[in-house]
């Protein structure tokens, strides 16, 4: 997966969202279905066309959810802010780090394994705040991501940039745990809610 990619609008975010908690999307190929046609979506009816070139049948269930979702998407804004990870209007953004929420945020996005995953790289850069830390094995003082400032709008990118170097990570070990993880939409949907 290409993790420079641009991350979709939240258009096409918010019935993949609906889908997957509403327990429309059964399978794992209809999650990376709906994943692919976010990404690939420029209009509606493209992201349509996109999820039945990914396999979604025009005459499914989940296909039709999409197609109502597309058709009143405040509607359903409206009904189900939770489950798209909305703020209440005017409520002001919980603090990115130490959040239970956010492991909750991205699992409808993510297979199990990479939920798993993500759930620890959060809770490991969460809880390392200090501006350095002591690598007994190097024997040196490191730099630790989640450093000063501690607000929003500059741990999230930091989040980000850490996920990026797992993904990215030298070592094969670390990298292959993190092979076909969602990183943009991820990120979007951390954004919306955080930022």
């Amino acid at each position: 997966m290409p993790t420079g990619s641009t991350a979709p609008d939240f258009l096409y975010l918010d019935p993949l969202l609906l889908a997957c908690r509403l327990g429309h999307v059964r399978y794992e190929q209809q999650r990376e279905a709906l994943l692919a046609a976010a990404r690939a979506a420029k209009d509606a009816m493209s992201y349509l066309y996109a999820v039945e070139n990914f396999g979604v049948g025009r005459n499914s269930q989940l296909f039709t959810f999409l197609g109502q979702v597309l058709s009143a998407i405040t509607y359903y804004r409206n009904k189900y802010p939770e489950v798209l990870g909305l703020r209440q209007q005017g409520g002001a953004p919980e603090s990115f780090l130490d959040n239970i929420h956010v492991p909750d945020l991205v699992e409808p996005v993510l297979s199990p394994a990479q939920h798993k995953h993500f759930y620890e790289a959060y809770w490991w850069f969460s809880n390392h705040h200090h501006p350095t830390g002591f690598d007994a094995k190097k024997g040196r003082f490191i730099g630790i991501w989640s450093t000063e400032p501690k607000d929003n709008a500059s741990v999230v990118p930091r989040f980000g940039e850490y996920l990026k170097n797992l993904i990215n990570h030298k070592t094969q070990r670390v990298r292959s745990r993190f092979e076909g993880f969602p990183l943009d939409i991820v990120m979007a949907l951390l954004q919306r809610a955080f930022l």
